[in-house]
Protein backbone atom coordinates (compact mmCIF):
# COMPACT_ATOMS: atom_id res chain seq x y z
CA UNK A 1 0.00 0.00 0.00
CA UNK A 2 1.88 3.15 -1.16
CA UNK A 3 1.63 6.69 0.98
CA UNK A 4 -1.30 8.24 -0.87
CA UNK A 5 -3.41 4.96 -0.37
CA UNK A 6 -2.60 4.32 3.12
CA UNK A 7 -3.51 7.98 3.83
CA UNK A 8 -7.17 7.05 2.19
CA UNK A 9 -7.96 4.06 4.23
CA UNK A 10 -6.47 5.85 7.41
CA UNK A 11 -8.55 8.97 6.65
CA UNK A 12 -11.56 6.99 6.67
CA UNK A 13 -10.98 4.81 9.80
CA UNK A 14 -10.32 8.05 11.89
CA UNK A 15 -12.78 10.52 10.18
CA UNK A 16 -15.28 7.30 10.62
CA UNK A 17 -14.39 6.12 13.89
CA UNK A 18 -17.24 3.96 15.41
CA UNK A 19 -17.78 1.79 11.53
CA UNK A 20 -14.65 0.08 12.22
CA UNK A 21 -16.16 -3.68 12.91
CA UNK A 22 -14.46 -6.82 14.08
CA UNK A 23 -13.83 -8.17 10.48
CA UNK A 24 -11.27 -4.70 9.79
CA UNK A 25 -9.00 -5.56 12.33
CA UNK A 26 -6.54 -6.66 9.75
CA UNK A 27 -6.99 -3.40 7.79
CA UNK A 28 -6.09 -1.63 11.44
CA UNK A 29 -2.94 -3.90 11.89
CA UNK A 30 -1.65 -3.11 8.47
CA UNK A 31 -2.33 0.74 9.19
CA UNK A 32 -0.78 0.51 12.77
CA UNK A 33 2.17 -0.34 11.09
CA UNK A 34 2.38 2.76 8.94
CA UNK A 35 0.52 5.39 10.98
CA UNK A 36 2.70 4.50 13.52
CA UNK A 37 6.16 6.10 12.51
CA UNK A 38 4.24 8.78 11.60
CA UNK A 39 3.25 9.72 14.97
CA UNK A 40 6.45 8.65 16.48
CA UNK A 41 8.50 10.79 14.22
CA UNK A 42 6.41 13.57 14.99
CA UNK A 43 6.39 12.73 18.42
CA UNK A 44 10.36 12.84 17.89
CA UNK A 45 10.17 16.75 16.70
CA UNK A 46 9.95 19.44 19.30
CA UNK A 47 8.19 22.11 17.13
CA UNK A 48 5.54 20.07 16.24
CA UNK A 49 2.71 20.44 18.26
CA UNK A 50 1.78 17.96 20.86
CA UNK A 51 -2.25 18.39 20.57
CA UNK A 52 -1.93 18.00 17.15
CA UNK A 53 0.14 14.14 17.53
CA UNK A 54 -2.57 13.18 20.77
CA UNK A 55 -5.91 13.80 18.36
CA UNK A 56 -4.30 11.04 15.89
CA UNK A 57 -3.21 8.82 18.97
CA UNK A 58 -6.58 9.23 20.49
CA UNK A 59 -8.26 8.64 17.31
CA UNK A 60 -6.66 5.38 16.37
CA UNK A 61 -6.57 3.75 19.44
CA UNK A 62 -10.53 4.15 19.57
CA UNK A 63 -10.39 2.81 16.26
CA UNK A 64 -8.42 -0.27 17.86
CA UNK A 65 -10.64 -0.54 20.31
CA UNK A 66 -13.61 -0.79 17.63
CA UNK A 67 -11.88 -3.41 15.43
CA UNK A 68 -10.98 -5.70 18.56
CA UNK A 69 -13.61 -8.39 19.27
CA UNK A 70 -11.39 -9.73 22.62
CA UNK A 71 -8.55 -8.12 25.20
CA UNK A 72 -5.67 -10.22 23.59
CA UNK A 73 -6.45 -8.71 20.06
CA UNK A 74 -6.77 -4.97 21.42
CA UNK A 75 -3.91 -5.69 23.20
CA UNK A 76 -1.99 -7.06 20.27
CA UNK A 77 -2.93 -4.38 18.10
CA UNK A 78 -1.94 -1.58 20.83
CA UNK A 79 1.61 -3.12 21.09
CA UNK A 80 2.14 -3.49 17.36
CA UNK A 81 0.71 0.34 17.26
CA UNK A 82 3.44 1.55 20.14
CA UNK A 83 6.42 -0.69 17.87
CA UNK A 84 5.39 1.26 14.78
CA UNK A 85 5.64 4.85 16.98
CA UNK A 86 9.24 3.16 18.61
CA UNK A 87 9.99 2.81 14.80
CA UNK A 88 9.17 6.22 13.65
CA UNK A 89 10.63 8.20 17.22
CA UNK A 90 14.01 6.00 15.89
CA UNK A 91 13.81 7.21 12.21
CA UNK A 92 14.77 11.11 13.54
CA UNK A 93 16.96 10.35 16.21
CA UNK A 94 19.04 8.72 13.77
CA UNK A 95 18.50 10.90 10.59
CA UNK A 96 16.68 8.98 8.44
CA UNK A 97 13.75 11.14 8.38
CA UNK A 98 13.88 14.85 9.47
CA UNK A 99 11.52 17.07 10.87
CA UNK A 100 10.61 18.57 8.04
CA UNK A 101 8.98 15.23 6.86
CA UNK A 102 7.69 14.20 9.55
CA UNK A 103 5.30 17.57 9.75
CA UNK A 104 4.28 16.86 6.14
CA UNK A 105 3.40 13.55 6.97
CA UNK A 106 1.12 14.74 9.76
CA UNK A 107 0.00 17.05 8.06
CA UNK A 108 -1.17 14.92 5.57
CA UNK A 109 -2.91 12.69 7.98
CA UNK A 110 -4.62 15.18 9.28
CA UNK A 111 -6.55 16.55 6.21
CA UNK A 112 -7.16 12.79 5.47
CA UNK A 113 -9.07 12.96 9.15
CA UNK A 114 -10.53 15.92 8.30
CA UNK A 115 -11.71 15.84 4.52
CA UNK A 116 -15.10 13.53 3.94
CA UNK A 117 -14.10 10.11 3.67
CA UNK A 118 -16.43 7.14 3.09
CA UNK A 119 -17.06 4.84 5.81
CA UNK A 120 -14.84 2.03 6.37
CA UNK A 121 -16.57 -0.95 4.53
CA UNK A 122 -16.76 0.83 1.51
CA UNK A 123 -13.09 1.61 1.65
CA UNK A 124 -11.68 -1.90 2.26
CA UNK A 125 -14.30 -4.42 1.04
CA UNK A 126 -13.70 -6.16 -0.86
CA UNK A 127 -10.00 -5.66 -1.01
CA UNK A 128 -7.34 -2.93 -1.14
CA UNK A 129 -6.34 -2.99 -4.91
CA UNK A 130 -10.74 -3.31 -5.70
CA UNK A 131 -11.76 -0.45 -3.83
CA UNK A 132 -8.96 1.89 -4.46
CA UNK A 133 -10.11 4.10 -7.35
CA UNK A 134 -13.68 3.91 -5.92
CA UNK A 135 -12.02 5.07 -2.68
CA UNK A 136 -9.62 7.75 -4.51
CA UNK A 137 -11.93 9.29 -6.43
CA UNK A 138 -14.90 9.74 -4.04
CA UNK A 139 -12.80 11.07 -1.09
CA UNK A 140 -8.80 12.28 -2.71
CA UNK A 141 -7.24 13.37 0.32
CA UNK A 142 -4.14 13.62 -1.38
CA UNK A 143 -5.27 13.21 -4.89
CA UNK A 144 -3.52 15.64 -7.91
CA UNK A 145 -5.01 18.68 -7.19
CA UNK A 146 -6.74 19.89 -10.57
CA UNK A 147 -4.47 22.63 -12.54
CA UNK A 148 -7.55 24.29 -14.33
CA UNK A 149 -6.17 25.12 -17.85
CA UNK A 150 -3.09 23.50 -18.84
CA UNK A 151 0.30 24.55 -17.52
CA UNK A 152 3.74 23.49 -19.09
CA UNK A 153 5.09 20.53 -17.67
CA UNK A 154 2.13 19.32 -15.19
CA UNK A 155 -0.06 16.42 -15.96
CA UNK A 156 -2.00 14.83 -13.41
CA UNK A 157 1.13 12.53 -12.10
CA UNK A 158 4.20 14.63 -12.85
CA UNK A 159 5.63 17.55 -12.54
CA UNK A 160 9.00 17.80 -15.61
CA UNK A 161 11.82 20.16 -14.62
CA UNK A 162 14.71 20.54 -16.46
CA UNK A 163 18.49 20.82 -16.05
CA UNK A 164 21.27 21.70 -18.86
CA UNK A 165 24.46 20.47 -16.67
CA UNK A 166 28.11 19.62 -17.51
CA UNK A 167 28.17 15.54 -16.79
CA UNK A 168 31.30 15.62 -19.22
CA UNK A 169 34.75 17.23 -20.01
CA UNK A 170 36.94 18.71 -16.79
CA UNK A 171 34.41 19.93 -14.89
CA UNK A 172 31.91 17.21 -14.99
CA UNK A 173 31.54 16.16 -11.05
CA UNK A 174 30.09 20.06 -10.86
CA UNK A 175 27.51 19.12 -12.99
CA UNK A 176 26.98 15.07 -11.46
CA UNK A 177 27.19 16.42 -8.34
CA UNK A 178 24.11 19.11 -8.79
CA UNK A 179 22.18 16.20 -10.51
CA UNK A 180 22.73 13.81 -7.40
CA UNK A 181 21.44 16.64 -5.04
CA UNK A 182 18.30 17.66 -7.08
CA UNK A 183 17.75 13.49 -7.02
CA UNK A 184 17.58 13.24 -3.73
CA UNK A 185 15.42 15.82 -2.94
CA UNK A 186 12.94 14.79 -5.60
CA UNK A 187 12.84 11.46 -4.56
CA UNK A 188 12.56 12.55 -0.68
CA UNK A 189 9.72 15.11 -2.29
CA UNK A 190 8.39 11.62 -3.99
CA UNK A 191 8.48 8.86 -1.30
CA UNK A 192 6.48 11.48 0.61
CA UNK A 193 3.18 11.23 -2.18
CA UNK A 194 5.32 14.43 -4.61
CA UNK A 195 3.66 17.93 -4.94
CA UNK A 196 -0.08 17.43 -4.62
CA UNK A 197 -0.27 14.35 -5.56
CA UNK A 198 2.21 14.60 -8.16
CA UNK A 199 5.63 13.46 -8.83
CA UNK A 200 8.99 15.53 -9.38
CA UNK A 201 10.78 14.60 -12.06
CA UNK A 202 14.25 15.56 -13.24
CA UNK A 203 14.71 15.45 -17.27
CA UNK A 204 18.84 16.30 -17.51
CA UNK A 205 20.92 17.23 -20.65
CA UNK A 206 24.58 17.28 -20.85
CA UNK A 207 26.21 20.32 -22.14
CA UNK A 208 30.08 19.62 -21.37
CA UNK A 209 30.47 22.96 -20.09
CA UNK A 210 29.99 24.42 -23.79
CA UNK A 211 27.51 27.54 -23.84
CA UNK A 212 26.46 26.25 -27.64
CA UNK A 213 25.35 23.37 -26.35
CA UNK A 214 23.69 25.02 -22.93
CA UNK A 215 21.32 26.75 -26.07
CA UNK A 216 20.78 23.85 -27.59
CA UNK A 217 19.73 21.88 -24.35
CA UNK A 218 17.55 24.39 -23.05
CA UNK A 219 15.75 24.65 -26.78
CA UNK A 220 15.66 20.97 -26.22
CA UNK A 221 13.84 20.99 -22.57
CA UNK A 222 11.60 23.67 -23.53
CA UNK A 223 10.37 22.72 -26.66
CA UNK A 224 10.48 19.32 -26.68
CA UNK A 225 10.17 17.85 -23.03
CA UNK A 226 7.69 20.73 -22.23
CA UNK A 227 9.20 21.45 -18.89
CA UNK A 228 7.85 23.44 -16.05
CA UNK A 229 10.80 24.97 -15.22
CA UNK A 230 14.50 24.92 -15.00
CA UNK A 231 16.42 23.64 -11.98
CA UNK A 232 20.06 23.20 -10.97
CA UNK A 233 22.45 24.26 -14.08
CA UNK A 234 25.97 24.51 -14.13
CA UNK A 235 28.33 26.76 -15.18
CA UNK A 236 28.90 30.69 -15.73
CA UNK A 237 29.02 30.94 -19.38
CA UNK A 238 26.20 28.46 -19.51
CA UNK A 239 24.24 30.58 -17.43
CA UNK A 240 24.73 33.88 -19.74
CA UNK A 241 22.76 31.63 -22.16
CA UNK A 242 20.32 30.05 -20.01
CA UNK A 243 19.20 32.59 -18.11
CA UNK A 244 18.40 34.98 -20.79
CA UNK A 245 16.62 32.59 -22.55
CA UNK A 246 14.34 31.18 -19.37
CA UNK A 247 13.77 34.82 -18.68
CA UNK A 248 12.12 35.58 -22.74
CA UNK A 249 9.63 32.82 -22.21
CA UNK A 250 8.67 33.54 -18.09
CA UNK A 251 10.10 30.19 -17.21
CA UNK A 252 11.08 29.05 -13.63
CA UNK A 253 14.72 29.37 -13.80
CA UNK A 254 16.16 28.03 -10.01
CA UNK A 255 19.16 27.02 -8.06
CA UNK A 256 22.16 27.65 -10.69
CA UNK A 257 25.72 26.81 -9.91
CA UNK A 258 27.21 30.10 -10.79
CA UNK A 259 28.23 33.22 -9.11
CA UNK A 260 28.05 35.22 -11.55
CA UNK A 261 25.65 38.43 -11.45
CA UNK A 262 23.51 37.22 -14.84
CA UNK A 263 21.60 35.38 -12.07
CA UNK A 264 20.72 38.35 -10.45
CA UNK A 265 18.75 40.47 -13.03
Amino acid sequence: MNLRWMMVVSGALLAGVGNAAAGDKDVVRNLAGRVGPIIGSALACRDIARPRIQIIVDKFTAVITEASTTEAERSDLTQLLDRSVADGRGAVTSGRVDCGLADRQLADLERAIVRPAPSLPAVVAPSFSAAAATAVAATAPTAPVPVGPAVRGVTDREIRFGMSANLSGAAKENGRQMRLGIDLAFNRVNDAGGVNGRMLKLIVADDGYEPARTAENMKQLYDKDQVFGFIGNTGTPNAAVSVPYALERRMLFFGAFTGASVVRW
